[in-house]
């Protein structure tokens, strides 16, 4: 015996679907941990089919790789001053309160082989500090992935 709904499922509008749409509810969803992110949650959550979300995201994968490119695409680096040291200090802050806003984000981040292109964004802006502080390309990359190891495991706990 099928348990029924108690309520009729309705369809959504055609076209009501788009990747906003989708990636709001993915966030929603990821923000009560990230374990519980999965399609037929996010499905769930705007009242949709799960094979609905396959028209814009093809795997789960995808799905996560582009919601992290968005949370890191709210990273907001002050702007450059006169000393480099200040600016790295500013920048670091301002990713830590980043990750510290989107917890649900970290673990993933660690895993996501490819975030987006907004991590490459954060990276530039980073190495272009560094580099006013006379760090060579390979130095600046070691600094930069210190910095971004503290930010992390700081954020995790």
């Amino acid at each position: 015996m099928t348990k029924k709904s108690s309520k009729p499922r309705m369809r959504r509008p055609r076209g009501s679907l788009t990747a906003a749409v989708i990636l709001d509810a993915a966030e929603a969803v990821a923000a009560q941990g990230f374990g519980a992110l999965s399609m037929r949650a996010v499905a769930a959550r705007l009242e949709a089919v799960p094979m609905a979300l396959y028209n814009h995201f093809a795997t789960k994968e995808q799905l996560v790789d582009a919601l992290l490119d968005r949370v890191l695409s709210r990273f907001e680096p002050p702007p450059a001053g006169d000393d480099w040291v200040e600016d790295l200090r500013h920048f670091a802050r301002a990713h830590r309160r980043l990750l510290v806003d989107h917890p649900w984000a970290v673990a993933p981040l660690f895993t996501q082989p490819n975030p987006g292109m907004s991590s490459v964004r954060i990276g530039e802006l980073a190495l272009a500090i560094l580099r006013r502080g006379g760090f060579s390309d390979t130095a600046a990359v070691a600094a930069f992935s210190g910095i971004i190891a503290l930010n992390y495991g700081w954020s995790s706990f």
